[in-house]
């Protein structure tokens, strides 16, 4: 009985003994660790200048000025193509339409495909843009929240020749750390607005 009683008591000092230790190890290591917020990639933009699309050499339907950061990738149709910025895996895609009696149908399909975004998009606000020295009018679509696109638009001569955009950053939607890129774009998208020419169909 008397030895029972050594065993027990050895036993109960074993497990205090125990307890106390990792009791003393994880309480010294949690006052020694420094527990870092989640981050994100700092991302900056590179110094640029103002170019013009080659116009000749892609014999597109119209020009516009943008930055030296992207440059332009032909598609098959005419027109089409996308302003693409290796720096930060962006593009501005572009297509192109002819108009040919159906100006309110592609007005219409250029709100339609830019609202498609609403369903998760915080917000849509939309600015109108007319310039009648270079026979311009279209409008610009921003959008607000987790999207996969921050900024869309449509400029058109009203007679012969329609394009739309929508600007794509290929990585996941964050608006906190892809501001800087998003903003990038959305003055790229104004620039475009902003000097754009049209030229004949050929």
């Amino acid at each position: 009985m008397k030895t029972k009683f050594v065993y027990i008591t050895i036993l109960i000092f074993v497990v205090a003994f125990i307890a106390t230790s990792l009791h003393l190890l994880f309480s010294s290591n949690s006052s020694s660790i420094n527990l870092r917020p989640y981050g994100f990639m700092r991302l900056t933009i590179p110094k640029d200048s103002s170019v013009e699309l080659k116009l000749n050499n892609l014999n597109l339907p119209f020009n516009f000025i943008h930055s030296s950061n992207g440059y332009w990738i032909d598609k098959s149709e005419l027109g089409w193509g996308d302003m693409f910025y290796p720096f930060c895996n962006g593009r501005i895609q572009i297509t192109y339409k002819s108009i040919n009696g159906n100006l309110s149908q592609l007005i219409d399909d250029a709100h339609k495909m830019t609202f498609k975004h609403s369903v998760v998009a915080e917000g849509i606000d939309q600015k109108n843009y007319v310039n009648s020295e270079r026979n311009v009018n279209g409008m610009v679509f921003r959008i607000y929240g987790n999207t996969a696109s921050s900024i869309q638009f449509f400029a058109t001569d009203s007679i012969s020749n329609f394009i739309r955009g929508a600007a794509y950053i290929y990585a996941q939607p964050n608006p906190d750390s892809l501001k800087p890129i998003n903003e990038f774009l959305e003055q790229e998208v104004v620039n475009i607005m902003e000097s754009i020419k049209w030229k004949s169909v050929i």
